[in-house]
């Protein structure tokens, strides 16, 4: 087994939130997750190949947000939720659905201002005020990203960089924020893709019904064609978590192979495992297994002790919990991990006390290392 921490934002960074805690300006604000912030804004995956990152702006929305999750989660698509302070104070518990299914927060401003003639002390305290009214709906929060209104942007890019966030753009827009109909939001979503495109898409700030139907439509379509939903540039995870691994529509296993037949024996295998985010009563975390033998483990069940954690969400495979024991069994689309393949896997859980790193995991009865 390998260990893999992930560590919050050291030295200036820590001084900045320092400084901001002496203002009075923020209750209970934690370090942010990435290791490297700019003032550059962030357009592309920065990957190679046919990805896309998936960002939602202007909620939370009662109606909309929900129905957005819950297709995210039946294609196993994470994405990045830019949330509006205010929409965020009205509808927190929709904040924290977000949070639990893994999906990625950043700062929209408080009330969707144009920030772009703000003095930077203004610009600070809007976005410190923002980060207070998310982390006031769950404590503790990572948010790696800020996305000015409008694309107005002003002196905003570096005031976020010093607040520990990325400023985030977009290289692609379907305009959605003027509902032309499913169909044509389809058809631009088709046309205008391009290889490490973030893509600007609206959850919030009116009817957004037609783009949760159209990111229904387009996920399978795109997964089809070799398409790869990962996060932006600028954020220290190794892209999305709930991503399927291999090559989409592939077939799991081989002639006759169903997940739930009894699996193969297990073989040599390693795990990979960290905490990508700690909010003090919940966690986020992630795991690669690998098989390092010479034959295929087949129907492939991971399982490890977790000691006071409820996990809440799971993905990338079928997770069952009793007690303090996590079972993890094969997906349908990833029912074989042939040799020197990996999987991904990852879990959002509600934790109390300290939560030990697992000391043992096994892969078909296999002990892993």
């Amino acid at each position: 087994m390998t260990t893999t921490p992930r560590s919050s934002r050291t030295g200036s960074r820590l001084l900045a939130t320092l400084s901001a805690l002496a203002l009075g300006f923020v209750f209970g604000m934690a370090a942010p997750a990435q290791a490297d912030v700019t003032a550059d804004i962030v357009t592309t995956t920065g990957q190679s190949g046919q990805t896309v990152a998936l960002t939602f702006d202007d909620g939370p929305d009662p109606d909309d947000t929900p129905a957005l999750l819950s297709v995210l989660s039946r294609h196993q698509v994470k994405a990045v939720f830019c949330l509006w302070g205010d929409h965020v104070r009205q509808h927190p518990d929709i904040v924290r659905q977000i949070v639990r299914q893994g999906h990625t927060l950043c700062n929209h401003s408080m009330r969707h201002d144009d920030l772009g003639n703000w003095s930077a002390a203004q610009i600070r305290a809007d976005l410190v005020a923002t980060n207070a009214a998310i982390r006031e709906a769950v404590p503790g929060a990572a948010i790696p990203y800020f996305r000015a209104p409008y694309g107005s942007w002003g002196q905003s890019p570096q005031v976020a960089a010093d607040l520990g966030m990325q400023p985030l753009g977009w290289a692609m827009d379907i305009a959605d924020w003027e509902p032309p109909g499913t169909a044509e939001l389809v058809r631009r979503l088709n046309d205008r893709v391009t290889p490490g495109a973030v893509i600007l898409l609206h959850d919030g700030g009116g009817d957004r019904s037609q783009t949760v139907q159209a990111v229904d439509q387009v996920i399978p379509q795109w997964k089809a064609q070799g398409w790869t939903f990962t996060l932006p540039a600028g954020s220290d995870s190794p892209g999305d978590p709930g991503e399927e691994p291999g090559d989409p529509g592939e077939e799991p296993g081989g002639p006759g192979e169903e997940p739930g037949e009894p699996g193969t024996p297990g073989g040599p295998c390693d795990v990979d495992y960290a905490v990508v985010n700690d909010w003090g009563n919940g966690m986020q975390g992630a795991l690669t297994v690998t098989n390092t033998g010479t034959s295929p483990i087949s129907n492939w069940t991971l399982q490890f002790t977790l000691a006071n954690v409820n996990i809440s969400n799971g993905w990338n495979g079928d997770w069952t919990q009793n007690g303090s024991q996590i079972t993890v069994t094969a997906p349908a689309w990833n029912a074989t991990l042939n040799p020197g393949q990996s999987t991904e896997l990852g879990f959002v859980a509600d934790k109390t006390g300290s939560v030990s790193t697992p000391t043992q995991f096994t892969l078909n009865g296999a002990t892993c290392s």
